[in-house]
């Protein structure tokens, strides 16, 4: 099993944390998805130390430096700082003369050497790590700050706000709400989309995730404000509940459709999302009919325009995660 592999098993476990004890218990998820996003920011280091290695011994190979077996094997005891350059440059047949050339090549390649390959253990404070990772996604010539950096920033104020209940013992009754979970939760996802590109491949592998995905996202945009996107998820589960044998209580109802009919029951949210997007335009059409309509049609007919957009936004999400027409 590869550490993306892991990491997505670690969501759905957080996943299933929030289904459970939401909306009036979920600081154990928040908490979670803090540890998850150190453990994911560490990994990506990780990966990218190991790919700028592979990319300077071919490099080093194309340059003729490295040429043999014992040259790669040279190159590794000095990426993993077993040996310092000088000896390297030696075991390449360089002696003294060498060392410039290495050092030209090597400026191009930062993580060689780094803590992340060479230390796991390395305890390295959550900002540095951030910072360390904000390096690989810069600004846009304009300025315009990367979407990555926005969410490292928001998680950087989470991972504060669960230091002070963790180490602040005025904080012990810190209270995190639906709203602030929810959204801890997604912008894990969509971090873990910028970070590692084969993320939602994987994710469409496991029925259960990318179900929980597409829940949880369309729980939070009806939670800031439009809450019209949670009659289709109601009707949804209310669908696929018949016949279902379930624990009464509601939110375990939720967390059992979820996690053990999740094909059926996301393509049943994408139907309902299919019919409230036809009623809307059904609507739509007859005031677009009417000869002279009222300034209060024109303005319903605008309201529901705007809610056709955002609804099929999420329903184009969840085909994504889905992959079906």
């Amino acid at each position: 099993m590869s550490r993306l592999d892991d990491i997505i098993d670690l969501i759905q476990t957080t996943n299933e944390v929030y289904f459970i004890t939401a909306p009036g218990r979920v600081r154990t998820a928040f908490i979670l998805v803090d540890d998850i996003v150190e453990l994911t920011l560490k990994t990506f280091l990780q990966e990218k130390a190991l790919e700028q290695r592979a990319a300077c011994q071919t490099d080093l190979e194309t340059a003729g430096l490295v040429t043999t077996q014992n040259h790669r094997t040279s190159l590794r005891r000095y990426c993993k700082e077993d040996i310092d350059i000088s000896t390297l440059s030696n075991d390449l047949g360089r002696g003294a003369a060498g060392v410039p050339t290495l050092q030209g090549h090597f400026a191009s390649y930062t993580f060689l050497r780094h803590w992340s390959a060479n230390n796991p253990s390395s305890r390295n404070t959550f900002d540095t790590v951030i910072n360390e990772v904000k390096v690989f996604f810069p600004s846009s010539t304009s300025g315009t700050s990367h979407p990555v950096s926005d969410l490292l920033d928001e998680a950087l104020q989470r991972h504060t706000t669960r230091n002070k209940f963790y180490h602040n013992h005025h904080q012990t009754g810190l209270t995190i709400d639906d709203d602030k979970c929810l959204r801890a939760l997604c912008g894990l996802f969509d971090l873990m989309e910028h970070l590692f590109h084969d993320f939602i491949d994987k994710v469409k592998q496991n029925h259960t995730v990318r179900c929980q995905i597409g829940v949880l996202r369309l729980k939070k945009t009806a939670s800031v404000g439009q809450m019209e996107l949670s009659q289709p998820y109601t009707n949804a589960l209310e669908q696929i509940k018949r016949g279902h044998r379930y624990d009464m209580e509601h939110r375990s109802i939720e967390h059992s459709l979820v996690h053990t009919v999740s094909d059926r029951f996301f393509r049943a949210l994408c139907e309902q999302f299919k019919n409230k997007v036809a009623e809307l335009q059904t609507r739509i059409d007859r005031i677009n009919a009417m000869a002279h309509p009222h300034q209060k049609h024109l303005d319903e007919r605008t309201d529901k325009q705007q809610l056709i957009q955002i609804l099929r936004g999420q329903l184009n999400q969840i085909q994504a995660l889905l992959s079906i027409p």
